[in-house]
């Protein structure tokens, strides 16, 4: 991306009595007299012409004189900043807001409009662009819907608010000059920063480094409970808040606040160019590897706490509201990322939310996600064949590998490649191009990894780690893989019989073979050291008798396991049992606790056709459950699994012989 500006340093915000920003309580405004343009010190008299000297605006504007406006909340007095990058003024609109977190402005109906987290309400403010530093009052506003409002995001008349009180998005519809609440939307989980990009809504997870996202939101709004298309992992974020999209350049920008103790140094920001590529190819739960972003972060950016975030195009100026040291910052020459100091700097206390608003900027939210598609891969330890099925359970492709048994399966689409166990090898193997592979032909292994034993049971992979749970010894084995090799990274004892295992974030859930029971190894990647590895908490599972196969959607925050019952028998006595709300469920139960029959759906039954469920996948989109079943010989499933339960016949029954291991790949 070009850089328009260079780096300098901001003389007027050293000394405090030459800033325009009022950060009392009065509502009375402070106005203050300052120097000239030739100083290089901000004021309200620049037209943004005059670069003879430092003067801010030619540093900060690739048109000066151009309409280029942030505006900006603070939680200290309610008051809204209007700061004219281009023209270096500043002036102050007084609210009868004392808090107000979540900006929007409209230019081409001059409408101006601000959540009030001490009206706990949306305050809609008309016609002020010809105002100066003036008290305003609100043309027209919501009733007192709120709780605690974060962050406002529009598309077209739809004004959707995040409110982390009750973890809510407000969806208001605005007709004329009033607001009608249009629908109160429930979220699974801590909302903060939101943002449009085409009809989809991108929201944070607050509280982790994870990106929701809304497919078509506003047409599938609705009252109650909703969960999101899909969820995933941003790699190298502690704690994220605030977040924007740029259709131009196709840039989503997300915000670091790193540990909420520390307000003073440890934030940052990441910037994900070619976002659509990116996002799209990640399957739901999985993590966008840090070296495909980013990241700006250190001492020097001066960010503790960086709330929100917006983004000119037409510069690739990026502007932070940091509250913790109580600043507007803007960075230019942030490139290669790292620890670099802001190109402006202008005190606002408790600054909170931002918005950027130009006439080549407004509207640019870019298209929807496009080319969303469901693959299921199977594995057999009959012959090693790759068996690949759409998310109807019809047969896509089927692919001779290099393995003649195999037990462990994922997808990468960022590198088209496909990850195997082979039992029979004893390897770990990497397929390249796997996609462009004819169905009925055969595929090398681009290169592998040897196993320190030969009996793979089932692979989980997290960003460029893979885990693999071998059960002759019972051990995980860590690797780490970069498209030309493998590197065995730690090797672990559990203490206890292996088999199935899945992320749930950058928590690793197994099952216990021989038992009922789930073991949870919190931060996984934080064990650097070989050897036992104690499991933070072990519950059993209610009414399994013994488990295989488990698998994690971080979309619905469903928990699925299989009960093969009997191993030694014949008889159709497996079964599934699905966990829904899994994380406040497993909240809920101390270690060494049971997580009861009450809190599960459970699919079981001689119509069910399962004899011994060996694995299983889940599709959020369908709300299917897939089981192959190594005694039968099927891949089987399951619809409607959340609320489905008993004796049922399956909906999808497909013949494979000796079906071993699965992984949904759902973009």
């Amino acid at each position: 991306m070009k850089t328009i500006f260079t780096k300098f340093s901001i003389i007027a915000i050293a000394v405090s009595t030459l800033i325009a920003c009022n950060n009392d309580d009065d509502a009375t405004p402070v106005v203050v007299e300052e120097p000239t343009c030739s100083d290089g010190i901000m004021n309200g008299d620049e037209t943004g012409i005059d670069c003879g000297g430092s003067c801010m605006p030619c540093e900060m504007a690739s048109n000066p004189g151009r309409r280029a406006d942030l505006y900006v909340t603070n939680n200290t007095d309610g008051n809204i900043t209007k700061y004219s990058v281009s023209g270096d003024s500043i002036v102050t609109y007084t609210t009868t807001s004392t808090a107000a977190e979540g900006i929007y402005y409209d230019a081409e109906s001059d409408l101006l409009v601000q959540a009030s987290r001490s009206g706990l309400m949306l305050d809609a403010y008309a016609g002020t662009s010809t105002l100066g530093t003036a008290s305003i009052n609100a043309s027209f506003s919501t009733f007192t819907d709120l709780n605690s409002p974060r962050e406002l995001a529009v598309s077209g008349d739809y004004y959707v608010v995040a409110d982390n009180g009750e973890n809510k998005f407000f969806v208001y519809y605005k007709v004329g000059n009033s607001f009608a609440l249009y629908y109160t939307v429930e979220v699974p989980f801590p909302v903060w920063g939101i943002t449009f990009k085409g009809n989809d809504l991108y929201a944070v997870v607050d509280t982790t480094s994870d990106l929701a996202v809304y497919s078509d939101f506003i047409v599938n709004a609705m009252d109650g409970m909703m969960y999101p298309s899909k969820r995933v992992t941003i790699e190298g974020i502690v704690r994220t808040h605030g977040l924007t999209y740029d259709g131009t350049n196709d840039v989503m920008i997300m915000t670091d606040i790193g540990a909420a103790s520390n307000a003073t140094d440890d934030g940052g920001f990441h910037v994900i160019s070619e976002f659509s590529t990116k996002f799209d190819a990640l399957s739901d739960g999985e993590v966008l590897p840090v070296g495909m972003q980013t990241r700006i972060a250190g001492s020097s950016t001066m960010m503790g706490n960086p709330i929100d975030v917006a983004y000119d195009s037409e510069t690739g100026a990026i502007y932070i509201a940091e509250v913790g040291n109580g600043k507007i910052l803007g960075f230019t020459d942030w490139g290669d990322g790292g620890d670099i100091s802001p190109s402006l700097e202008i005190d606002l206390a408790t600054a909170s939310s931002i918005y950027f608003s130009s006439d080549e900027t407004d509207g640019n939210v870019g298209m929807s996600s496009m080319n969303q598609t469901t693959r299921l891969y199977t594995t057999s330890t009959a012959d090693g064949t790759i068996t690949v099925y759409d998310g109807s359970g019809a047969m896509v492709s089927m692919i001779s590998s290099a393995s003649a048994s195999s037990e462990g399966i994922y997808y990468n689409a960022f590198d088209d490649a496909l990850l195997l166990g082979s039992r029979s090898e004893g390897e770990l193997q990497y397929y390249s191009d796997f996609s462009t592979l004819m169905s009925g032909g055969s595929a090398t292994a681009a290169f592998a990894a040897d196993l320190p034993t030969s009996s793979t049971r089932e692979i989980a992979v997290y960003g460029n780690k893979v885990v693999v749970a071998d059960n002759p010894a019972n051990m995980f084995y860590v690797y780490s893989y970069n498209g030309s090799s493998f590197t065995l990274e730690n090797t672990f004892d559990p203490g206890f019989p292996v088999w199935g295992i899945t992320f749930k974030g950058g928590d690793l859930l197994a099952v216990v073979d021989t038992t009922s029971d789930l073991a949870i190894f919190e931060d996984f990647f934080s064990n650097t050291m070989d050897g036992a590895l104690t499991p933070t908490k072990r519950v059993s599972i209610g009414g399994i008798v013994r488990t295989h196969g488990i698998t994690y959607s971080t979309a619905d925050d469903v928990l699925v396991m299989t009960d093969i019952g009997l191993a030694a028998g014949g008889a159709l006595d497996g079964g599934i049992n699905v966990i829904q709300d899994f994380s406040a469920v497993i909240e809920a139960t101390a270690d060494g606790g049971s997580i009861s029959i009450a809190d599960q759906n459970i699919i079981e039954g001689l119509s069910t056709l399962m004899n011994n469920p060996i694995d299983v996948a889940y599709d959020h989109k369908t709300k299917t459950v897939f089981v192959s079943d190594i005694a039968t010989g099927a891949v089987l499933g399951f619809s409607n699994a959340l609320s489905a339960s008993g004796n049922i016949a399956p909906s999808v029954n497909n013949t494979l012989t000796s079906a071993s291991s699965l992984y949904l790949y759902n973009n």
